[in-house]
């Protein structure tokens, strides 16, 4: 896929006199590594939905998402945030996941994770949501854990108390196929790393207990949610419960030395680019060409490398359309102008910081953008008191008709 348009790439063998290598064989786990590894990943995303396969993606690390809009039903991170927070069942594996997964974001200790754990059990019998604000507020409450290891870990997850979610779309189509996922719009990258690890999490535990599940799993970024440690911290289950799943895999990373050496020895199928294999051989092997690729395969011990064929791609309608973002909820609407109607000094700011405890930060803010460049709320400068004039909003004559009509 080249990065500029919408085109693939094809593999021709460069020891073989069959002209081209299939993806058919390759097995159930596959690891693309190297700088090029966005291009392949984008290569198995096309492959997937031109042969009628049903593949979820998360795009972590965004190498995807644009290359293949109109083959998938597009989904920002946000859609399914709030159901991968619903803990699952009446014991604990799904808590140990998610736990995990924030140990993986956050580099966690085991110490950390075991205390995080804990607080996720207890917010499962309360029937809550695993948020960071959740989280926040049940750790000091968990028995048998106090001092140094609950407050610094009070700590870690506060800064990512603003992740809350509301509700939307169920996991549905993911466990279904045919989706994709991208986490480029979370707001730092910490929060995308703990969203699609969440996501993963769920999607590992709603598979192991359904009839079917998605052809495929597609994974860009694998080095930011199972790194490479200078130290074994955490225990790792969510990517023991990831391998040991029935899913079939296909990982990939830019960067193969950030990458969990346990991840990269359980994958026995691995795709090289050109200068992640030249960085890896031996002298007996072959040096690989420029823009080239290798696949290794551990199963027989043969190596084969091919290059790469500029192809245009068919933008026809293939696949299910992407989804386009839409407007925010009436009741966000509502609560916005009426916020800003009865007070006098209502700001971006002060309306965000209120109204997220409700709504995503990112969408009220956005809204209260679009109210004002639509001329429903007007900006304008107020006394503050005896000190100077502050800019704060104000509610038009079409604001208030718009409220009045949303509050009927």
């Amino acid at each position: 896929m080249n990065a500029h348009g919408a085109a693939g790439w094809l593999g021709y063998a460069l020891d073989g006199t069959r002209g081209r290598v299939g993806v058919r064989g390759l097995g159930d786990r596959i690891l693309i590594l190297g700088r090029e590894a966005g291009p392949m990943a984008t290569l198995f995303a096309y492959a997937g939905a031109e042969a009628g396969s049903r593949l979820t993606v998360l795009d972590l690390d965004g190498s995807v998402s644009q290359e293949v809009r109109g083959y998938y039903r597009a989904l920002d991170y946000r859609a399914m945030l709030y159901e991968s927070f619903h803990l699952e069942g009446e014991d604990a594996t799904h808590g140990q996941l998610v736990a995990s997964a924030y140990a993986a974001a956050l580099d966690l200790a085991s110490e950390e994770e075991a205390i995080l754990s804990a607080a996720l059990q207890r917010l499962s019998e309360q029937d809550d949501l695993a948020t960071p604000t959740s989280l926040y507020d049940v750790l000091g409450a968990v028995e048998g854990f106090r001092g140094y290891y609950v407050d610094k870990l009070r700590g870690r997850i506060g800064a990512l108390r603003h992740l809350d979610a509301t509700r939307g779309e169920s996991f549905d189509s993911l466990t279904e196929g045919g989706a994709l996922v991208s986490f480029a719009t979370a707001p730092y990258p910490q929060a995308a790393e703990l969203a699609a690890g969440l996501y993963l999490a769920k999607l590992v535990y709603l598979l192991s207990r359904a009839a079917s599940g998605p052809d495929a799993l597609l994974v860009t970024g694998a080095h930011r949610l199972f790194r490479n440690l200078a130290r074994l911290q955490h225990s790792g289950k969510l990517l023991a419960g990831l391998l040991e799943s029935q899913i079939h895999l296909i990982l990939s990373t830019p960067l193969p030395a950030l990458l969990s050496d346990q991840l990269t020895d359980s994958m026995p199928v691995r795709l090289y680019s050109s200068e992640a294999w030249n960085h890896l051989r031996t002298p007996r092997q072959a040096a690989a060409l420029a823009c080239s690729y290798t696949v290794c395969d551990d199963r027989s011990g043969a190596s084969l490398g091919f290059a790469p064929r500029f192809i245009r791609s068919k933008r026809a309608s293939v696949g299910l359309p992407q989804s386009t973002p839409t407007r925010a909820s009436p009741e966000l609407t509502r609560a916005i102008l009426d916020e800003v109607s009865r007070y006098d000094a209502a700001n971006r700011q002060s309306i965000v910081s209120y109204l997220s405890p409700q709504f995503l930060a990112a969408d009220v803010a956005a809204e209260v953008d679009r109210l004002h460049s639509e001329g429903y709320l007007l900006l304008e400068p107020k006394e503050g008191g005896g000190g100077p004039k502050i800019l704060s909003y104000t509610v038009t004559e079409a604001g208030r008709r718009l409220l009045q009509g949303l509050s009927m």
